[in-house]
């Protein structure tokens, strides 16, 4: 008796790994310079604003240590543990991330009631101004350049990250506005801004969480794509209909279940041949990591 192979191969291709690791640092590197700067400017200037800034900030900072320790992991290959590979990993730091975000949300609503509580002033600091102007550059360069990665690698944990750069971009801006208000305007501008920095980040921490959970728990695939999986199905010489898809994601990708029509006078080796081919069109899209094929026979 042969032996049976239990281990899925790696389909993880090496450029996949490059984009993850080069996205982490990114977003390592970029967040510790924004903590340090908007902390200084937090604590220099007194603003609530630039201070649940800065929380956001500090939060990036974790997520990201856990967003490249988790992508690290879910790149790994295949083993007896985990069969078809670690990918289901990616989702839960998606998961991961959202949380970070919720948790940087109420620490800045938290902010600007201890601000209401103590008496807001105005802000004069020249820093207070500085820096939330020099996080919107750099978070719109980040955000740039980490949502095309995420595209181009198909990876949900990035693409959460790219959202939390641009949360951060419209924060930053808030905040700007928040502390020249309360100059120009009302003191209590700033712990104004800082309760819409909070909901504004509180919104992107929502859509983190809910696609992430959505891929965790198996969600279904966007019609789009299962018109395109019908369509590669149907391209096959020999495949007659299709007459069940059902696919859902595990992980970032997903996996398809379909069911195709061939003749029931087809020879055996004919039904391999043309199954073998359904599934190689099908798996050649960045989106699907596994398809089975069940045939069906049609007797005229």
């Amino acid at each position: 008796m042969t032996d049976v192979l239990r281990v899925d191969e790696d389909n993880v291709p090496p450029h996949t790994r490059g984009l993850y690791l080069r996205a982490s640092a990114l977003a390592l590197v970029g967040n510790l310079l924004l903590v340090a700067a908007k902390g200084a400017a937090a604590w220099v200037s007194g603003s609530s604003a630039v201070f649940a800034d800065a929380a956001n900030s500090a939060s990036d900072v974790a997520y990201s240590l856990l967003m490249g320790i988790g992508l690290w992991l879910s790149l790994r290959p295949p083993d007896e543990g985990h069969p078809h590979g670690h990918r289901r990993i990616e989702p839960l730091v998606s998961v991961v991330i959202g949380l970070m975000m919720g948790l940087a949300g109420v620490q800045a609503a938290r902010t600007g009631v201890d601000t209401l509580r103590t008496g807001p002033s105005a802000i004069t600091s020249v820093w207070a101004y500085v820096v939330p102007l020099l996080t919107v550059a750099i978070k719109g360069v980040m955000y740039r350049i980490i949502r095309r990665i995420g595209e181009e690698a198909h990876s949900p944990a990035l693409r959460a990250s790219a959202k939390d750069n641009l949360m951060d971009v419209v924060s930053s801006a808030m905040a700007l506005v928040s502390v020249g208000a309360s100059a120009l305007v009302t003191p209590y501008a700033d712990p104004v801004g800082a309760f819409l920095v909070a909901l504004w980040i509180l919104r992107g921490a929502y859509g983190v969480l809910a696609e992430g959970i959505r891929q965790l728990i198996g969600g279904a695939a966007d019609p789009a794509l299962t018109q395109a999986v019908i369509d590669a199905a149907h391209s096959v010489p020999g495949v007659l209909d299709v007459h069940q898809v059902i696919i859902e994601y595990v992980g970032p990708q997903v996996r398809a279940d379909i069911h195709i029509d061939m003749s029931g006078q087809a020879s055996l080796d004919e039904v391999h041949e043309v199954s073998d081919a359904v599934r190689a069109a099908i798996e050649e899209m960045a989106e699907v990591d596994h398809a089975y094929v069940h045939v069906e026979p049609i007797v005229p």
